[in-house]
């Protein structure tokens, strides 16, 4: 096909797309616009040249006045199916109300179905931020507009793309599901049981605070003594988070599950014990027992305190299971071993398995080592009132030969991971990750400080059937990177070794 093809059947879909969303809000239905905001992105991106991010999909806060944005090239779109004046100047107003011409240099209002001729701009005038500029000419978008865009498009390999963007969404196959699913109640359907990424934690219900007592002059001067027998630079004074730890290797032990605030030293240790090391650095006469509740809901800063406290108790749980912080990166991965090499373990869902959890990447030619890539996580917690959770964002790191620092190549291929899996891939890391946690036997006892429990399914209506509305993947760019067999890990592609 050659380039005028390409342009007449965009134009053709796009007619489509807007007759089926006035289609769908003529009686009443707004939820195909919702629809609209995701099959936009990559629809844009395209033609402005932009990198957009649904606000609704992307976990970022939200943000009223608009459904897309573009953070690098400073880019709102406020995407809406009404087209009055009074509705652009209703974004106006919130879009400066809330400050957001000092994120964004432009806003965009696209309209699905179709903009007035004309609009006042005096009128929208009263409605713009000051110093922040909108033209309707220029910035309220509809169909037409896009589409003037498109024929100014030279590049072939472009336009295939948007038309098979636009195909994907409005074949006729594609209307006819979406018109049956709609008119039989789409939206009213049977509810399905889904697993968010978020796993229940629970913890013990107080907390210890302590003064520190520790001998500085000592534990400094027994660290520069090592430093200049392996010719290092001496240091003056440590800062208190490294006086902590080397005091704590004084009484022969590493522990990272403790946090200092406001010169005290908090942990969910028992720091009466005197079997405990971090009794021997504290002021004993200081120790405090706190109800975590009180603690947490004093205000935001305590909130945040605890939960780096959680995050430095999940450290000390993962040390014990073979997963190490990666500071840089501030994830969570599989720790190799030195040397460096593949790594599997054993784990338990319905029936025991092994995983591979470090894989050795190797160039495709030379055959030598590039990379290791090691199964990682990033992690955060939520409460909702006294209830906790883990959040669990399974990820990967690329490490070097030497099996510990970031590999150059990372990102190049981490890119590559993104492209060839899907959701239910990253979905199967994150069971894995919640098991694998949460289990114990004789040989992994339970830790104490921090329980990690098995998922938990709640139920959604409607159910939606996520295949039908994942955007089309398009555009395949090359990996700038040694050649190497990078697949889809699909040892877990099997759901049956998940207890139901």
């Amino acid at each position: 096909m050659n380039r005028i093809d390409y342009i007449n059947k965009i134009n053709t879909y796009a007619a489509r797309f807007v007759v089926e969303v006035q289609g769908f809000n003529a009686i009443g239905n707004y939820h195909i616009n919702i629809h609209a905001e995701s099959f936009l992105v990559p629809v844009l991106n395209e033609v402005l040249g932009l990198q957009l991010e649904n606000l609704n999909t992307s976990q970022r806060k939200n943000f009223p006045a608009i459904d897309l944005a573009d953070f690098t090239n400073r880019v709102a779109i406020q995407v809406t199916s009404t087209s009055s004046l009074e509705k652009m100047k209703s974004t106006l107003e919130t879009f400066g109300r809330h400050n957001l011409q000092e994120q964004f240099d432009v806003l965009y209002i696209y309209i699905i179905t179709e903009k007035r001729e004309q609009y006042n701009d005096k009128k929208l005038e009263e409605a713009i931020p000051e110093a922040f500029t909108f033209n309707s000419n220029e910035h309220i978008l509809d169909k037409d507009s896009i589409l003037q865009k498109i024929n100014s498009i030279s590049a072939t390999p472009k336009l295939l793309t948007i038309a098979k963007l636009f195909e994907h969404e409005f074949s006729d196959i594609q209307i006819e599901q979406r018109k049956k699913k709609f008119e039989s109640g789409y939206l009213n359907s049977e509810p399905e049981n889904i697993c968010p990424n978020m796993v229940r934690i629970t913890f013990p219900t107080h907390i210890y605070k302590a003064d520190l007592n520790i001998d500085e002059e000592n534990i400094t001067a027994k660290l520069n003594d090592y430093l200049s027998s392996i010719g290092k630079r001496t240091v003056k004074k440590l800062k208190p988070a490294k006086l902590v730890q080397r005091a704590l290797r004084e009484h022969r032990a590493i522990a990272s599950d403790w946090i200092l605030y406001e010169n005290c030293l908090y942990a969910f240790r028992d720091l009466t014990k005197s079997s405990e090391p971090f009794n021997k650095i504290v002021d004993i006469g200081t120790i405090t027992s706190l109800e975590c509740s009180e603690f947490y809901d004093q205000n935001e800063a305590t909130n945040r305190v605890f939960k780096h406290l959680l995050r430095n108790t999940l450290m000390q749980l993962c040390h014990n299971k073979g997963i190490q912080w990666y500071v840089p990166r501030k994830t969570f991965r599989f720790a190799n071993s030195r040397p460096p090499a593949v790594k599997q373990v054993r784990w338990k869902g319905k029936k025991e398995s092994t995983k591979t959890v470090i894989f050795e990447m190797t160039n495709k030619k030379e055959g030598h080592v590039i990379c290791y890539r090691s199964l990682a996580f990033r992690a955060s917690f939520l409460n909702f009132e006294t209830d906790w959770y883990l959040v669990i964002n399974p990820t990967w790191s690329f490490t070097n030969p030497g099996g510990y620092r970031e590999s150059r190549f990372e990102s190049a291929y981490m890119a590559g991971i993104k492209r060839l899996e899907n959701n239910n891939s990253v979905f199967n890391y994150f069971r894995f990750f919640s098991y694998y946690l949460s289990y114990t036997d004789l040989f992994t006892p339970e830790f104490p400080y921090l329980k990690v429990h098995t998922p938990e399914q709640i139920s959604m209506s409607p159910s939606l059937k996520e295949a039908k509305w994942n955007p089309l993947k398009v555009v395949e760019k090359d990996i700038d990177a040694p050649p190497t067999d990078l697949h889809i890990d699909s040892e877990l592609d099997d759901n049956k070794l998940f207890e139901e």
